[in-house]
Formats: C-alpha cells, sequence, structure tokens
C-alpha cells in the first residue's frame, strides 16, 4: 500500500531573538518526502544561518542519491567546528518516508526521533546502528511504517525545557517521548499532538524559552488519489469519451463538480442523481449522491467556497472544519490527495456568464487556474485537462 507522509511543524524562538535558529526542510519527490531538522549553534541570525545551510545540503544531496558518508564529508567540509567549544555548528535529523513505507531516521548530536507505532513508543536506538563518520557519532535507523504511525523529531530546546526551573534537569527524552505518546493516543492528530506540547514547552519556560525550541510531527498516511471532472465538454460529442475518461482512474477518488455535468455523467452511466437536501448551506448548494462517484456538487459557487476554505484554513486536511457541504467534503478530499487531475469543460454556462466570450475568460477557467496555484503550493501533484 503506497503511503505519503504528513507534515506538522512549530517552533519557538529563544526570548529576545527574532528568528529562530533551528530550520525545518521538506521536500517531497517523486517517491520520497524528505524531512530535515538542524539546530544551528548558538542562536539568532547566525543559528539561522548555519541551520538552514545545513538543510539546504542535507536536502539537496539525498535528492541527487549521495550516500550518508559523502554528504557528512560535505558537511564537515562546509561547516567547521567550533574552536572554542569543539563541537558541531550544527546538528541535524532527517526523516525520509519512502512511498512504499520505508522509513529512514538519521540523527546526529541532537535528541533522537520519537516513534509511535500502533499506539506504542519505539526508541529509535533499539532499531537503529550507529556509524562512525568523519569522527562523528551517526545513528542510522530503517523499518517500516505503517499507516497511522508518527514519528517525531526535536531540538533540544524541547527537552531542556523547565530546566533551572520546574524540573532540575529539564523535561528530559524519555518524559517528551511518554507525553507525546499519550498524547496521540488521546487526539490521533498529530498537528494537535504538536500544538499542545509546545504550547506546554512555552509553558515550562514561563514564556520565555532560554532555547530555540522545534517540533516536527511526521503522520503516516495512505496516498490518496483524486480526480475531479468539472464542467460540460466544448463539444456534446466528447461527453461520452470524457465520462469513460474520467471512470478509468481506478486508484482515484472521483468527484464531479456542476450541475450539468453531474447530469451527463448520470445520463452516460444510465443512472439517477439523490440531491441531499440536508447538506445545504446559506452559500453552497446540496451535494448528490451517484453510485460510482464518491461526491457530486454543484459547481462555480462550490469551487469558490473551497478556495475560501483554503486560504482560511490552509491544506492541513487536520485544520480544516468537519461539514457535510459538498465545499467542505471537497476540500478535505483534495488535502487529503497527493496527486490531483482536474478534468475541466470548456462549455461556457449562460448562467453565470455571456456565452460568446472566450473560456479563458470564464469564471470557472479563473477559479481552476486559482485552486490549482494552492494546490501545488502545497506540494501536491496537479495535473489539468481541457475538453
Amino acid at each position: 500500500m503506497p503511503v505519503r507522509a504528513g507534515v506538522t511543524v512549530k517552533q519557538l524562538n529563544k526570548h529576545g531573538e527574532e528568528l529562530c535558529g533551528d530550520t525545518v526542510k521538506v521536500k517531497k519527490t517523486s517517491d520520497a518526502v524528505i524531512v530535515v531538522l538542524s539546530d544551528g549553534l548558538g542562536s539568532g541570525v547566525k543559528a539561522r544561518i548555519l541551520s538552514s545551510l545545513t538543510c539546504e545540503i542535507i536536502v539537496t544531496l539525498f535528492e541527487q542519491g549521495i550516500d550518508l558518508k559523502e554528504t557528512v564529508h560535505t558537511l564537515a567540509k562546509t561547516l567547521p567546528v567550533c574552536k572554542v567549544r569543539g563541537i558541531a555548528y550544527s546538528t541535524f535529523t532527517i526523516c525520509i518516508v519512502s512511498e512504499d513505507g520505508e522509513v529512514r531516521l538519521i540523527n546526529y548530536d541532537g535528541p533522537p526521533p520519537v516513534i509511535v507505532k500502533r499506539c506504542r513508543l519505539i526508541d529509535p536506538r533499539t532499531l537503529g546502528v550507529y556509524r562512525n563518520i568523519e569522527d562523528r557519532k551517526i545513528l542510522d535507523v530503517r523499518f517500516n511504517a505503517d499507516p497511522g504511525d508518527v514519528i517525531f523529531m526535536m531540538s533540544d530546546g524541547v527537552l531542556h525545557a523547565g530546566l533551572g526551573n520546574l524540573m532540575n534537569f529539564g523535561w528530559g527524552w524519555e518524559n517528551v517521548a511518554e507525553y507525546l505518546r499519550k498524547a496521540f493516543v488521546k487526539y490521533d492528530s498529530s498537528r494537535k499532538v504538536v500544538e499542545t506540547v509546545m504550547e506546554l514547552t512555552n509553558n515550562y519556560y514561563a514564556s520565555q524559552p532560554g532555547d530555540d525550541s522545534t517540533l516536527v510531527g511526521i503522520r503516516i498516511k495512505e496516498k490518496k488519489n483524486l480526480v475531479v471532472f468539472t464542467g460540460p465538454p466544448l463539444d456534446p460529442v466528447m461527453d461520452s469519451y470524457v465520462v469513460n475518461r474520467f471512470l478509468s482512474h481506478k486508484d482515484a477518488a472521483k468527484v464531479v463538480c456542476g450541475g450539468t455535468t453531474g447530469n451527463i455523467v448520470a445520463r452516460e452511466l444510465g443512472r439517477k442523481i439523490e440531491v441531499d437536501l440536508s447538506t445545504t448551506l446559506d452559500d453552497v448548494p446540496p451535494i448528490g449522491k451517484l453510485n460510482g462517484v464518491d461526491l457530486v456538487t454543484e459547481g462555480v459557487l462550490t469551487l469558490k467556497k473551497v478556495i475560501v476554505i483554503f486560504k482560511e484554513h490552509g491544506m492541513d486536511v487536520e485544520s480544516i472544519p468537519r461539514g457535510r457541504d459538498g465545499a467542505t467534503l471537497m476540500a478535505r478530499m483534495l488535502a487529503e490527495s497527493e496527486e490531483i487531475t482536474l478534468m475541466v469543460g470548456q462549455r461556457i454556462n449562460p448562467f453565470y456568464q455571456n456565452p460568446s466570450l472566450p473560456f479563458d475568460m470564464s469564471v470557472r477557467y479563473n477559479l481552476i487556474t486559482e485552486l490549482v496555484s494552492l494546490l501545488e503550493k502545497a506540494g501536491k501533484k496537479v495535473t489539468v485537462e481541457y475538453f
């Protein structure tokens, strides 16, 4: 079963600093997601530059298939050791989630990641091996993840919370790890866990963090694809072809967006659409039910509302409100999907616009263009087909 990784990040700046000295970089490739957390030595601008450079080097080299030994060698040559303290200018933790479910964790001189698998806490140090590369002791872990598993990466600012204040030795890895596990079992939401733990971290620091603090939640989810058919084809002769093409996406959830479009699909399937009036909102018409299609919605008004939802709540599915209306359901399906195909008919609806105007000036075209921009900025792979 192909999987994907949903990533949530929360950071606290050291008290008095405008910039966080920790950097997180997320890179999606064709078959994996690479997440890198780096903690720069010190705080402020200098630390941020060092951690940013570390993340860029790691992501660039791993994306090109360079092995760990060569990557660390490059880092050692690029980032010197502090002459005063004799320690590296930046630490790093790397998480690579492959589409086939294999996870690789690499940790150098930072808090070990936390793995929660089937509600059980797993210490990565019991799974991996330590490798000595360029006089650096590096933890290298590989394991297979399943949908529902979660991995947390953190900078040492989280562990040090409460040091010399509420707790003599700070929060500590064991306490943080167990708290993360319990919170995840309670909320079943990596976003909620990250927000809760970072709020508690800030409280332990009495709202004046003594160090930059970063927590990253990586939730393993089943990879989902989606195909959306909206707008009737320019030439009605194409109706049957386009519907068959729409239905041929066997591995994707299917959304029909538009009243005329829905009627075309229903006609080609020889079925009827049942309208669910209980799903009506003031600004969103009700959804329909059609056997063989996962969701049937109205067109332009629903697309407008989907865009509003993304602008107000972002594209993290856990932040999108739950609701039964067509716009909310469609927004959640788009947010949950990695690869999205938009099949867009070019026939102008005279109800919304003068049919004598060209399609690229139509309301639907402009909405689709804006939606694609939002989806691509969120890292989605989007294909648009016009008919």
